[in-house]
Formats: structure tokens, C-alpha cells, sequence
């Protein structure tokens, strides 16, 4: 009869440090995983020099934030990846003509991305050439 005793108590005693130890490495503090702590990137930008009239050459000016890549489209065509690029822009017609700008600012690390779009007037050339 002792057998059957010590076989209950050697399988409570065995299932009490199963628990144990289920409890222990459960409530462990998490190690850090940048994963956990990944900035979305905030897309943003400003300029200067679109005063006048056309052709213009625009300085622009990067205020993205998270973010190490970027890629720009001028709204005519042209494309630049600069961190701070300067563009000029034509307009050979007579109203003033809007271009909208787009910057894409990506983290490369996690593959996010935020666009902004802004709209860019123009004014029309002075005829001189």
C-alpha cells in the first residue's frame, strides 16, 4: 500500500513543479525587441523660393521624423530621393499653375512609410527667355 502512496505523492509533487515552472517563465519580464518599439515615421516638409515668376528654383526642406529613406515627386515628372532637394519648376503658360508635391518618408528597418502631399504654385514666365 506505501506504493501507491508514494507513486500519488511523487506525481502531485511532479505536477506541483510543472506548475511551478509554468508560472515562473510565464510571468518573466519580456526581454526589449525593437520590434515592439518601432516609430511609424511622420511625413512632413516645407519650401522657399516659389516667389516670382517661373522658372523658379525651390529649396525644400525635410521635416519627416522615424524615417532615413525618402522619395520625393514634384508633380511634373521629376522624382528625387534627397533628403532636401531643390527643384525648379516651369510654367510657360499665362495663369498660375499648381504642382503637388509628394514626399514618401520610410523607416528602412520596418518597411513603414507615411506620405504627405502639398500643393505648389507657380506663377506664369515673364516671356523673357
Amino acid at each position: 500500500m506505501s506504493g501507491k502512496i508514494s507513486c500519488k505523492i511523487s506525481a502531485s509533487i511532479t505536477l506541483l513543479i510543472l506548475f511551478g515552472f509554468l508560472l515562473v517563465t510565464s510571468c518573466q519580464k519580456k526581454k526589449d525587441n525593437p520590434d515592439y518599439y518601432v516609430n511609424t515615421p511622420i511625413a512632413g516638409f516645407s519650401w522657399t523660393g516659389n516667389e516670382g515668376p517661373a522658372p523658379v528654383t525651390v529649396q525644400f526642406v525635410n521635416s519627416s521624423e522615424n524615417a532615413d529613406q525618402f522619395e520625393w515627386d514634384f508633380g511634373d515628372g521629376q522624382i528625387s530621393t534627397e533628403r532636401d532637394p531643390v527643384h525648379t519648376f516651369h510654367n510657360s503658360g499665362i495663369e498660375p499653375k499648381n504642382y503637388l508635391v509628394v514626399i514618401k518618408a520610410t523607416d528602412s528597418y520596418s518597411g513603414l512609410y507615411q506620405r504627405r502631399s502639398r500643393v505648389i504654385v507657380i506663377q506664369p514666365g515673364s516671356g523673357k527667355k
